[in-house]
């Protein structure tokens, strides 16, 4: 019996690699993580997730909006204290000229971004209140405990610097502690978030964080658009043979960092071939409806945004997609589900930060934003 030998001849052929997702990789996960050789909890990967929440505020226009809003209907239309003692006739707050409504603004802007805010709390020698400093919660980190605080404006190197602090304790007998005791709780934190059951705090936005990001995604994609003219998306052709897969990986990262993403306004193929005959002929891909494609992307992620919110754009003084226009009656119907149920809590937990500082109720007292100057309720 002859046995037939046949030749293997390599079959000419290409191989398609996609490049990674860009969104999914750099959102900052807010990670709670305990390192043994620091005291402090660390807040998000690499212990930068308020940072990411701050570039967010920073630059996803809906979400600014929201927020700035927010901060608006907080304050309300007037804040005042009681003046408890005669230096805080003026309504200023420390020596450095701060006054009560602007802390609270502060506050606002704070609790909208990240979930929650901080005092500093001042004591004199008599261990009497004497001053309230607004804390930056992006500069506070905390033990798993929160009861003690470390202040440091280089989380990003590494946290260099740290002033350490311990928690606000209302209840002090002065008199009783030791000049050691007094000298470190002359200067305290008081910490106040939405959450118990994690360390740091979470804002009302956290499960649209995906949203976010595509919307500023589409604004860096088009601003890319018009400034690279790198409209589609496109294959590159590699005609000299399979490299191994570690330079694979090394050529497509490359052209990812290069080319691709929402800064480059495209995606690129990548095909490796065995020759230019047998090269990919597709060199650019057109995509029907391309506008109308990010048209709705568009609109879906601005309606997450809201919908982390609980809330409408007429709220804000948007214009809705049925562009009705901006009705008085509509919006102070909306508003005075969305005041109840959005604002009021935020602004009773600011009046309950300030009256366990001093010990006493009603220290604080907001009368509530309104459109049409009427009055409604005060908070305190």
């Amino acid at each position: 019996m002859s046995s037939t030998k046949q030749n293997k001849t390599p079959r000419a052929g290409f191989s398609f690699a996609a490049i990674d997702q860009y969104v999914e990789q750099n959102i900052v996960l807010p990670t709670e993580k305990i390192i043994s050789s620091r005291e402090w909890v660390e807040w998000g990967t690499r212990n930068a997730y308020p940072e990411y929440l701050l570039d967010l505020y920073n630059n996803v226009p809906t979400l600014r909006s929201i927020i700035n809003g927010n901060i608006d209907y907080v304050a309300g239309d007037d804040v005042s204290i009681t003046p408890l003692r005669e230096e805080f006739d003026n309504q200023e707050m420390n020596k450095r000229g701060d006054s009560i409504r602007e802390q609270v603004r502060d506050i606002a802007k704070d609790f909208e971004i990240y979930g929650g805010f901080a005092l500093q709390v001042i004591r004199n020698l008599a261990g009497e209140v004497a001053e309230i400093y607004y804390i930056d919660m992006r500069y506070l980190r905390t033990n798993k405990e929160c009861d003690v605080f470390y202040y440091s404006e280089k989380w990003n190197k590494g946290g260099r610097d740290v002033v350490v602090y311990p928690a606000f304790m209302p209840n002090l007998d002065w008199d009783k502690l030791s000049d050691e005791e007094r000298a470190r709780h002359a200067s305290s934190i008081l910490f106040v978030k939405n959450v118990h059951t994690q360390v740091y705090p979470a804002p009302m936005y956290a499960a649209s964080v995906r949203a976010c990001e595509i919307e500023r995604q589409i604004d860096e994609f088009h601003l890319s658009d018009i400034n690279n003219h790198f409209v589609s998306s496109a294959i590159i052709n590699f005609n000299n043979g399979y490299p191994d897969q570690e330079m694979k990986d090394e050529i497509e990262r490359n052209l990812n960092e290069k080319f691709t993403g929402a800064a480059n306004g495209g995606r690129i193929m990548v095909s490796w071939n065995a020759n230019k005959e047998s090269a990919t002929d597709i060199v650019e891909f057109k995509v029907e409806d391309f506008g109308e494609r990010y048209k709705a992307l568009s609109q879906h992620s601005r309606q997450q945004i809201f919908t982390s919110f609980r809330a409408i754009p007429l709220l804000f003084g948007l214009i809705s997609e049925a562009n009705t226009g901006f009705r008085t009656e509509e919006f102070e119907q909306s508003f005075k589900l969305y005041n109840r149920t959005q604002i009021q809590p935020v602004q009773r937990m600011i009046c309950d930060a300030y009256d366990k500082i001093y010990g006493q109720r009603g220290v604080l007292t907001i009368r509530p934003f309104s459109l049409s100057g009427d009055t409604e309720d005060n908070v305190n």
